[in-house]
């Protein structure tokens, strides 16, 4: 059956599965991402920490190299590592809340189509 012959609660229904799922997959990508910035950060780090004090150390800001103290690159990831765990707990949170949502939706959908008799598959 076409989604056109739908009825409207079972469209309205399948649109919200839809846009949940969606964005369940855009969260988890985010947090995949934030958990790999943050192993890197990390091993940056304790690669740093076998390094002399005095070591010259260079970052770049655009097309650009700035040299930079190891204390003060030190600070800069320390920062940066304890904002990417504040965001991937908060990602964390949002996916495990997403899952219940998009269980809910699919058994809302699933009660539809049988309420309405539609067969899917």
């Amino acid at each position: 059956m076409s989604e056109q012959k739908l009825p409207p609660e079972v469209q309205q229904a399948l649109v919200e599965y839809e846009n949940l799922r969606n964005l369940l997959a855009k969260v988890e990508t985010e947090l995949r991402l934030t958990e790999s910035e943050l192993a890197e950060i990390e091993d940056i780090l304790l690669n740093l920490k076998d390094l002399p004090e005095d070591v010259e150390l260079y970052k770049s800001i655009g097309h650009i190299l700035i040299k930079k103290k190891k204390d003060d690159v030190v600070k800069e990831l320390e920062e940066r590592k304890e904002l990417l765990k504040v965001k991937g707990q908060k990602y964390k949170n949002q996916v495990e809340i997403l899952r219940k949502q998009l269980a809910e939706s699919e058994k809302k959908l699933k009660d539809l189509l049988a309420k309405y008799g539609i067969k899917v598959g």
